[in-house]
């Protein structure tokens, strides 16, 4: 039986979203196993987002921390709505390593009001744009050179709220993440042949910046503290707490990899026991 890391051997990856949380996760676990790796980020707030994204700095420090572990790791800034960029970062990728084997698309965001006459078309653009847009643009762009070296792996990072709606969700985030969904499925169906696997992991609550920012906006819709907010949202998880970025990153991976080779077309949420859906 192989090691976790000979399984690994040789393969290449690039991860959108990469230079913090779930992204720096995944590069990170796939770094351990020799995988050659790139991260993209934004590296720029949106007007339209309420929290922080990531910065040129994280993704150089990122870099310079996943270089340490000795595989080879490039940086790119990537903003994923714009196909131009999106067309620069695989050409890189592909110039740098000479092959894709390994997409995770895990730039997303998520915000917007539950009450729809409250969302503005700049809402719905940008959560289309990245979630939708951005991620199956990605897509588009590597499916050519994972068929041309025999094969791949595609993994989108989706949401619970792609499964399932609740009260409270906003609009133009659940829209997104099921279209995602969706589309991941025909994409499994139509790259099969290719040798192409697609999947979607579909996280619940995960500790990161956009986490808290969903806290807040439930504290002052029902005008409790953050911490209450906190509080209530937890206890609706089995498991009584968010993910850790680590945590997504483990199934993720599992997903991208050989451990995976008969899985494709599926959506696994990594909830913390919540069935959505169901």
């Amino acid at each position: 039986m192989k090691s976790a890391k000979q399984a690994f051997s040789g393969k290449t990856a690039l991860i959108t979203g990469g230079a913090r949380n779930i992204g720096l996760a995944v590069a990170r676990d796939l770094a351990a196993r020799g995988v050659s790796v790139a991260i993209a980020d934004i590296c720029r707030d949106l007007e339209t987002v309420p929290y922080s994204l990531s910065s040129s700095d994280d993704l150089e420090k990122s870099v310079a921390e996943l270089a340490s572990s000795g595989v080879k790791v490039i940086g790119l800034t990537c903003d994923v709505r714009d196909e131009n960029q999106v067309s620069q970062a695989v050409k890189r990728v592909i110039d740098e390593f000479g092959k894709l084997d390994i997409l995770v698309n895990n730039a997303g965001v998520g915000f917007g009001s539950a009450i729809l006459e409250e969302n503005q078309d700049k809402d719905w653009d940008a959560n289309y744009g990245v979630n939708v847009k951005g991620t199956m643009a990605l897509c588009r762009g590597v499916v050519p050179y994972m068929e041309k070296s025999g094969g791949g792996s595609i993994v989108n990072v989706a949401s619970t709220a792609g499964i399932a709606a609740s009260v409270g969700m906003p609009y133009p985030y659940v829209a997104t993440k099921h279209a995602l969904v969706g589309a991941t499925k025909v994409l499994a169906l139509e790259v099969a042949a290719k040798g192409i696997r697609a999947n979607v992991v579909a996280p619940g609550a995960i500790n990161t910046d956009m986490l808290q920012a969903a806290y807040a906006a439930i504290a002052e819709a029902e005008n409790v503290s953050v911490e209450e907010a906190a509080a209530k949202e937890n206890a609706s998880i089995p498991l009584g707490r968010p993910a850790e970025p680590a945590e997504i990153a483990d199934a993720i991976v599992f997903l991208a990899g050989p451990a995976a080779s008969y899985i494709t077309g599926i959506v696994l949420p990594v909830a913390g026991g919540m069935a959505p859906g169901i």
